[in-house]
């Protein structure tokens, strides 16, 4: 506990870590202030101690004042720059997601023309069928990135849009899983669904809840080993539904449980597997939740495997 209060003690790191100067760090500015507002107490004490007149202890006192709210300009410029950078940052990624998408697109398109107008006659070699399922392969996997980094960009910008529909989770998870088992049956990987009777029904997005369910389901099967199982389920607790998927892949390691929700973070775990992506899935996914009154949470242990779960209110 002590090492960690050192740590967040050393400002200078922290300063650089962000690259900020000094005087627009607010761990530095905030530090200052603390001290110079203890020195000025202590010195208020002694200033009318040793002089009688009301006139000095009133001037100290508006001197040490001013001095700290300088510092406070300080801290509130230095704020306000890292907000800035964050809309900048927000801005240049739905801009970049915008100018990306058409392409992608038109490629998609152009892929699906050329596989419907194909001569049936005219049999292509597998090297040629390989190729061209590479490039379906990686166009489907930009284009969801692209829409997940759109969504992001919207969701921080409060101009996503939801529409709330009665619908029943488990008919969601169904077609999700559906979709996921081409990509599961690559590994070799086994999707058990372990879907309870649930008789309520959720207010949610369905194309929202599906970005949730893919992601997770897919984190599961992205992290799990080849010849792994992937389980996924669906039960009814009370007033919620609670949905749930497990693998026995690589795990998060404890000491990055906190920062696995952060929007762009890779854990240690995904850089040595080479895993894609961008780090946003996790992020998203509990925003769309939360969005809709739930909450995400996880339980895992670094080469045991992983849980996550969501909960939605019924309708």
């Amino acid at each position: 506990m002590f090492l960690k209060f050192l740590n967040g003690m050393n400002f200078i790191a922290r300063c650089k870590k962000y690259g900020l100067g000094l005087w627009q760090c607010p761990n530095f500015l905030f530090l200052l202030m603390g001290l110079i507002t203890v020195a000025a107490m202590v010195g208020t004490f002694f200033v009318s101690q040793r002089f009688a007149s009301e006139g000095v202890t009133i001037m100290s006192v508006t001197l040490v004042v001013a001095f700290i709210m300088t510092l406070g300009s300080f801290v509130i410029r230095g704020v306000e720059k890292v907000a800035e950078a964050n809309i900048l940052k927000t801005e240049f990624i739905s801009i970049i997601s915008h100018q990306l998408c058409s392409p992608l697109a038109a490629i998609k398109w152009n892929m699906e023309v050329i596989e419907s107008e194909r001569d049936p006659e005219r049999v292509l070699s597998d090297k040629q069928r390989t190729f061209l399922t590479n490039i379906k392969k990686s166009n489907e996997q930009m284009l969801k990135m692209v829409t997940d980094l759109l969504e992001v960009a919207r969701v921080d910008q409060g101009k996503a849009i939801f529409e709330k529909k009665k619908l029943d989770l488990g008919d969601i998870v169904e077609e999700s899983v559906a979709d996921l088992r081409i990509a599961a049956a690559e590994k070799n990987i086994e999707i058990v669904l372990k879907i309870e009777p649930v008789s309520k029904k959720v207010c949610v997005d369905e194309r929202k809840m599906r970005v949730v369910i893919d992601n997770l389901i897919g984190n599961a099967i992205k992290y799990s080993n080849e010849g792994a199982k992937v389980e996924v389920g669906l039960k009814e607790e009370g007033k919620k539904i609670i949905f749930s998927v497990q693998d026995w892949g690589v795990g998060i390691p404890r000491y990055q449980h906190s920062k696995i929700f952060e929007k762009f973070f890779r854990s240690k775990n995904e850089s040595r597997y080479r895993t894609e992506g961008v780090g946003i899935g996790l992020y998203l996914a509990r925003e769309i939740v939360k969005y809709f009154g739930g909450d995400v949470w996880f339980e895992s242990e670094a080469g045991k495997g992983s849980t996550f779960y969501f909960s939605l209110p019924v309708a």
